[in-house]
């Protein structure tokens, strides 16, 4: 980000690395452990206090590029840890990286949190558990209602100004059009997701930027609303995707 001069971007929409439990060196899944060759990602911190000081400079370079009233939108989920990598009590130990990142970027930055939006992830399975259900003790919430003993959930999209958004998630969007291979990448996020962001956020002719552009999703939907977009990617394998799609990333 040092060759971005400053205020020089209107919207930055991006997803760091999921701590640990994402292989972004493959086709990685949750819970499957960076590969020594990815040692210096962000992602392969083991110590999660480390992870998130490292994630701290990026913010503070995003606090420099952004424009005046310019917006920082950060997509992240709960990290529920397997029990061998992390033991503290009897239930799985969740990390909570929004809770985590907002405060890091409030007391270590100038920023301001403008708003808070939950991504209600819409999958195609009635039948996805999580957890311990049905034992009450040891249930982990996921969006959804309980329906005949199954879960179910609601078609009906979330609107733009609801700060509760209903999206499928890409996954189960492939799956559903007869896809069954795995994405591309292991955090693919739904195109509609993307557009909200853009079309919440910026103008057209405004410059998006994306930190971790992953497989480019942010970049095709940057172009097609008509913004000028940049990003950063450091995997060869997802940069030839993005390229694939008629961007042309710089190898620095």
């Amino acid at each position: 980000m040092s060759d971005l001069p400053d205020e020089s971007v209107h919207l930055i929409v991006t997803s760091p690395p999921y701590f640990n439990i994402k292989d972004y060196s493959k086709n990685g899944y949750q819970n499957e452990k960076h590969s020594a060759s990815q040692a210096d990602d962000i992602g392969s911190y083991s110590s999660f206090n480390d992870y998130i000081a490292a994630l701290l400079s990026v913010w503070k370079e995003c606090e420099r590029v952004l424009k005046p009233n310019g917006k920082l939108c950060i997509n992240v989920p709960l990290i529920p840890m397997l029990k061998k990598d992390l033991n503290t009590h009897y239930n799985r130990h969740i990390f909570d990286l929004q809770s985590s990142i907002q405060q890091s970027i409030l007391q270590q930055t100038r920023l301001f949190l403008l708003d808070l939006y939950i991504w209600n992830r819409i999958n195609s399975s009635k039948h996805l558990m999580f957890g311990s259900y049905p034992y009450p003790r040891n249930f982990y919430a996921q969006k959804g209602i309980l329906k005949n003993g199954k879960r179910w959930f609601p078609n009906e999209k979330g609107k733009l100004c609801n700060d509760v958004w209903e999206i499928t998630s890409q996954r189960h969007k492939d799956k559903v059009n007869g896809r069954i291979q795995k994405p591309e990448h292991p955090t693919i996020k739904p195109d509609e997701m993307i557009e909200r962001m853009i079309l919440a956020s910026s103008n057209e002719n405004d410059v998006v930027l994306d930190l971790f552009s992953g497989s480019g999703t942010t970049s095709r939907i940057a172009q097609k609303l008509n913004r000028q977009f940049t990003g950063c990617e450091n995997n060869e394998k997802y940069i030839h995707i993005i390229e694939q799609g008629g961007l042309r990333y710089d190898r620095l």
